[in-house]
C-alpha cells in the first residue's frame, strides 16, 4: 500500500494537469477561432456599409447589397447566439460578446438604411436580448423559425444587460425596459409567438 500510493498521487496530479492543459488550449483555439470570425465580420460590415454609401449616391442596383447582408446577418447572429451561450470564463470572451454586440447594431442600422435607400421588401429586426429572461429563449427560436423561412428577414441581437453606450443609447431611444424586446421596422415589440411575427414579417416584404 505504501508503495501504491505514491503513485495514485502521481497519476492523480498527471491527469489533473493534462486536463487543465487540454481545457485551457482548446478555450484559447476558440477565442482565436472566435476573433477570425469577427475579423471578417468586420470587414464584412465596412464592405456593406461602403455599397450601401455607394447604392446612395449613384442609384446602382440595390440587388448586389442584399445577398452579402443576408450572409452577414447569419453569421452574425450565430456568433451572438454562440457567445450569449458561453459562460464568460476569460475576460477576452465578455470583450468579444461586446464587440459582436457592437458589430450587430452597427449591421442593424445598415441594414436599416439599405432599407430606406432601396425602398426594398427587406425587414431587418434587432433582437433585444438577455441571460436571465425568461422568454428570451422561446422568442430566439421564433425568430430563428422566421429567418429560416424568409431569406428577406434580417435578425441582428444585443444584450439588454451589456451597458455599452451604444446599446443604452438604443434602449433611451425605443424606451426598451425589459428583454425580451424587438425593434421592427420603427415600433418596439414584446414577446411575440411564431404566427404574430410571421404576419408582421409578411407585411413588411410581401410574402
Amino acid at each position: 500500500m505504501s508503495k501504491t500510493f505514491p503513485f495514485l498521487i502521481l497519476m492523480f496530479v498527471f491527469v489533473f494537469s493534462a486536463g487543465f492543459i487540454i481545457g485551457f488550449f482548446l478555450d484559447r483555439s476558440s477565442i482565436v477561432y472566435t476573433e477570425g470570425e469577427m475579423d471578417i465580420l468586420r470587414d464584412d460590415i465596412e464592405s456593406m456599409q461602403l455599397q450601401e454609401m455607394f447604392a446612395s449616391a449613384e442609384a446602382a442596383d440595390c440587388n448586389l447589397i442584399y445577398s452579402a447582408m443576408g450572409k452577414n446577418s447569419y453569421d452574425l447572429y450565430n456568433l451572438v447566439d454562440r457567445l450569449r451561450t458561453t459562460p464568460p470564463e476569460s475576460r477576452e470572451f465578455a470583450e468579444m460578446k461586446k464587440d459582436a454586440d457592437f458589430l450587430s447594431l452597427k449591421a442593424w442600422m445598415i441594414a436599416k438604411k439599405v432599407e430606406r435607400t432601396c425602398s426594398a421588401d427587406i425587414l431587418p429586426i434587432l433582437f433585444v436580448y438577455s441571460g436571465n429572461c425568461q422568454g428570451c429563449e422561446a422568442q430566439d427560436a421564433v425568430l430563428k423559425s422566421i429567418k429560416e423561412k424568409y431569406e428577406q428577414v434580417y435578425v441582428y441581437a444585443i444584450d439588454f444587460e451589456l451597458g455599452e453606450q451604444s446599446t443604452e443609447l438604443v434602449k433611451a431611444a425605443y424606451s426598451i425596459g425589459s428583454a425580451p424586446a424587438m425593434i421592427i421596422g420603427s415600433e418596439l415589440y414584446g414577446r411575440l409567438s411564431e404566427d404574430e411575427l410571421e404576419e408582421i414579417a409578411c407585411d413588411a416584404i410581401n410574402c
